[in-house]
């Protein structure tokens, strides 16, 4: 018998609905709400030690806090095994199951399973942090599935619990993270090849080795007709912050955003700002952090009204390992904002 969580949302634990989607994170021991269903499926094979619940508002206004409390309440435990939701179909719950199970696989190496709809827009997350210790599995829209998400939690949980070495995707039936993992095939890769060829030319179902990720299509916004009127914003992935990190970003994969003032700055002196970043050489750009916030040459094209002002925020986000669905949605967010500013374009400064 191994131990486990089973991390549910506010609802779902039986604590209340959206009337009480703002609560913290909390915790009680044992299963309670659909952790019942889920140890009743375990049987004697394993036991729920406690359900850990949050709120749907609470995760997203206070992602940093949920995180951390989290965190502390699974790490007094020691959990072999983490299981979170179903979500479903539901997006709020699907992507606080994802980014918990990522955190916990991260920071106790414990190995975690969520499950929810294929249309979930969760899934894109958790397929973006190809983490080995984090699987999702698929279940029917709504909660009218919810026991067989429970069975198939159960049975995988399991598996994870005695230490069995997973396989692919398709063989254990969890949704595919595009991680390649080297096996020994019994029958040469030209003859594999050409059975997918043939079977390719007669439409007939075929299973790649190699999937190939579709990137999204972006068309560029028109060009800014006349500079001197124009609002230029800075916008920076290389992790430039004020000196001492106060919003404590971290080196990489981070989940958030921030935009810091340099109203009335002229210069970005060095000490008063650092790099947080794990994909390079901070040093030089802590000795120079123009580098990364060009704001020397920028005030250069004010005085010569080559622009007509710049924007009194420049905004950051440590680009490291940036899962392409959390990096959308930051995008998404740093453009509202600049919009609602008034802000007529931007200049984004990579590494």
């Amino acid at each position: 018998m191994f131990n486990l969580i089973h991390v549910l949302n506010q609802f779902f634990a039986g604590v209340g609905g959206e009337d009480k989607a703002d609560i913290p994170v909390g915790i009680k021991p044992g299963p309670i709400g659909a952790a019942r269903g889920l140890q009743e499926q375990f049987g004697d094979r394993a036991r729920v030690v406690a359900t850990l619940f949050f709120g749907d508002n609470y995760f997203h206004q206070y992602p940093k806090e949920a995180l951390a409390a989290a965190l502390n309440e699974a790490r007094q435990l020691q959990p072999h095994v983490i299981v979170a939701g179903p979500a479903f179909g539901s997006g709020r719950y699907g992507l606080a199951c994802v980014e918990l199970c990522e955190m916990f696989a991260q920071a106790l190496s414990v190995p975690c399973v969520t499950a929810m709809h294929m249309e979930n827009p969760a899934v894109g997350t958790y397929r973006d942090y190809h983490n080995p210790k984090v699987y999702l599995l698929p279940t029917a829209e709504t909660a009218a599935g919810m026991t067989s998400a429970l069975t198939a939690l159960a049975k995988f949980a399991c598996r994870l619990g005695s230490g069995a070495n997973m396989g692919s995707a398709h063989d254990e039936g969890y949704v595919s993270r595009g991680i390649r993992q080297p096996v020994l095939a019994q029958r040469p890769g030209v003859d594999r090849g050409i059975d997918m060829l043939l079977a390719k030319c007669k439409n007939e179902p075929f299973l790649t080795e190699l999937p190939m990720e579709a990137w999204d299509q972006t068309t560029p916004a028109p060009a800014i007709s006349d500079l001197k009127k124009a609002t230029i914003a800075v916008i920076t992935t290389s992790g430039v912050v004020p000196w001492g990190n106060p919003d404590e970003f971290r080196t990489f994969r981070n989940t958030y955003w921030r935009k810091y003032s340099i109203a009335g700055v002229q210069s970005m002196e060095p000490g008063r700002w650092e790099a947080v970043h794990g994909g390079y050489d901070v040093s030089f750009m802590n000795q120079n952090p123009h580098f990364g916030v060009p704001l020397d040459a920028l005030r250069t094209l004010e005085v010569q009204r080559i622009i007509a002002k710049l924007h009194p925020f420049y905004y950051v986000v440590p680009g490291n390992q940036g899962a392409p669905s959390v990096i959308r949605r930051i995008g998404q967010e740093i453009a509202n904002d600049l919009l609602k500013e008034g802000v007529d374009a931007s200049l984004l400064v990579s590494t």
